[in-house]
């Protein structure tokens, strides 16, 4: 069963047209990848379901109903969020402060439950320790898993991570492989923007590709990664 559903999802900007009838579908406790050139459209994408941009045309749907055109905060409470490609902390805040403010707004939860979950998620991507100190003092991959932590924190079913491993090297890729797949079994769906092709091969259940904003291939990874419209949009004759 979809948990998530795009219908002919459009999005211009004047004559632009940034996203062009893309469909889709994310069953409940699947990875999507979503893959393509810069400029293809995906942060689009995820702006759209999210409810930060309101689509030209086309619909999002959210367990069967219709969520186009809410706010970014009713769709957040309903069970959506995303990241940014450079996380949107609270510098000057520590970082259980940042996770408890997503708790508490972000899910609507009182103080006590909001602080409870704030270090059970902290201590869930390593960050426990780094309680206390400010947001801007952690490093870039500390900054991802503290940007993870926030969006768990409000109990959302479906994560939109846009870009989440950009900057990490291979070591810090591959344990951020293994940490989405941990959220994937505590009952999340994902759709996962990334360039780092390994990353998407290992951690991906279907991969959807987008090319000057419209949807060119999708399937399982190793399939789209083979075919020839993928390669010459993207990937290059290099990569085969």
């Amino acid at each position: 069963m979809s948990i998530l559903e795009v219908r002919a999802l459009t999005k211009s900007f004047g004559s632009l047209v940034a996203l062009d009838r893309v469909d889709l579908k994310l069953a409940e406790g699947e990875i999507l990848g979503i893959i393509g050139p810069n400029g293809a459209g995906k942060s689009t994408l995820f702006n759209l379901i999210a409810g930060l941009e309101r689509p030209s045309a086309g619909a999002v749907y959210y367990r069967g109903a219709a969520i186009s055109g809410l706010t970014t905060d009713a769709v957040c409470r309903l069970g959506i969020t995303k990241t940014f490609q450079i996380p949107q902390l609270f510098p000057r805040m520590s970082v259980l402060e940042n996770v408890f403010v997503a708790g508490l707004y972000g899910k609507g939860v009182s103080l006590g439950p909001a602080r409870y979950q704030a270090e059970t998620w902290l201590e869930f991507v390593g960050l426990a320790d780094k309680a206390a100190a400010a947001a801007e003092t952690l490093s870039l991959p500390e900054r991802r898993r503290l940007d993870l932590a926030r969006v768990l924190a409000t109990d959302a079913r479906v994560l939109l991570l846009d870009e989440n491993m950009a900057g990490l090297n291979q070591r810090e890729v591959a344990a951020s492989v293994a940490l989405l797949r941990q959220v994937r079994d505590r009952g999340r769906s994902l759709m996962v923007i990334e360039h780092i092709m390994r990353a998407i091969a290992d951690l991906a259940d279907r991969v959807l590709v987008l090319n000057y904003g419209e949807k060119i291939a999708e399937g399982r990874p190793r399939d789209v990664m083979r075919d020839p419209a993928v390669i010459k949009a993207y990937l290059g004759e290099a990569y085969t």
